[in-house]
């Protein structure tokens, strides 16, 4: 099993529609309406404010527009929109969930630690030997999906697992990721067992506490850490108004991130931002960020951790311009790999 980590499968496919294996017979997946397996909760942020404890902690301040957050209902619905392009050749036969053999047990490729996830999956016996259907796959992609990933397991002298992986081309704004991920495994008379899982992340929904309102804010300090030999860092105090208001866009229009295991390279750059009303008060709003796109940016307000934000490397472009730096990446050799949550 690979579990699915930094380089997750984005989707796509707005309108998804299904196609024939060429050239044989097709048996259509039979589209599914309630999920199976590993369901997800969508997560809440910890420690909040008493004053927001009973909101519905979604809502930014005004004139400002939410960003668009998943849901369970809408991850399910497009799971089973992934699960119905899925065409097996002729002779396919859908199989109870109980009849799940070892090798099927968990999926070829699967979302590591997030919960705002949900897993759906069907099992089919099919007549075709395991290297001739992992081939037929793999060559006729359904319409809308792209092909994402092939890979093998091995056991002793032979080949246990295959597995085919399909990425759709877009999803909708409150879908992290997903993918269409086909496991298949030798069985006992000749042809094989496949089970196909849907694999859907969405965003969680943010908190209205980590919403940050430009007008309110005068002083903004950005400090930098650069680990490499020895330890440097470098601290700017922006009064800039302009500088100010492009930080909190860019941060407002981020969505929550999916809390996630992702495995990352050391990190050799770390970013502190913080909000103040002036140079004499403490900050009420502290973002962090690091060179590497792991964990997005963390964020506090008031002292109570809030969400992470996905903002796409924003935090940090928009802090290099203000310090005046460019800091040089890793060797090309990362060394160790951390992991981490992402999100949570």
């Amino acid at each position: 099993m690979r579990a699915l980590t930094g380089a997750i499968l984005v989707l796509a496919a707005a309108s998804l529609t299904a196609v024939s294996l060429a050239g044989c017979g097709t048996v259509r997946v039979p589209s599914a309406s309630t999920p199976s397996a590993r369901p997800g909760a969508a997560t809440s942020a910890p420690g909040l404010p008493t004053r927001l404890a009973h909101s519905t902690l979604t809502t930014p301040a005004p004139g400002l527009a939410a960003p668009p957050a998943g849901s369970r209902a809408e991850a399910a619905a497009l799971a089973g929109r992934l699960l119905s392009l899925l065409e097996l050749p002729a002779g396919a036969r859908r199989l109870p969930a109980t009849s799940l053999p070892p090798s099927l047990r968990e999926p070829a490729t699967e979302v590591a630690g997030a919960s705002a996830s949900l897993d759906l999956y069907r099992l089919f016996a099919v007549p075709q030997p395991l290297d001739a259907l992992a081939g037929a796959l793999a060559a006729r992609v359904p319409a809308g999906l792209s092909l994402g990933s092939t890979g093998q397991s091995s056991g002793p002298g032979e080949v246990t697992t295959r597995e085919v992986g399909y990425a759709p081309r877009s999803v909708p704004a409150g879908i992290y990721s997903a993918q269409l991920v086909v496991t298949m495994a030798p069985a006992a008379s000749g042809g094989s067992l496949l089970r196909a899982d849907a694999e859907v992340i969405w965003y969680p929904p943010r908190t209205a506490a980590e919403y940050i309102d430009p007008a309110r804010y005068h002083v903004l300090t950005v400090t930098v850490t650069l680990s490499g030999r020895s330890e440097h860092t470098i601290t700017r105090v922006v009064t800039s108004r302009a500088v100010i208001r492009a930080l909190a866009v860019a941060l407002n229009r981020s969505q929550a991130e999916p809390p996630l295991i992702l495995e990352c390279p050391l990190i050799f750059a770390t970013y502190r931002l913080a909000f103040a009303e002036s140079r004499h008060s403490r900050p009420a709003v502290v973002v962090t960020a690091t060179r590497w796109p792991c964990g997005g940016s963390g964020i506090t307000v008031g002292g109570r951790a809030q969400p992470a934000l996905a903002d796409n490397g924003a935090v940090v472009a928009i802090a290099d311009r203000v310090l005046g730096i460019n800091p040089r990446g890793p060797p090309a050799d990362p060394g160790p790999m951390l992991e981490m949550t992402r999100g949570g």
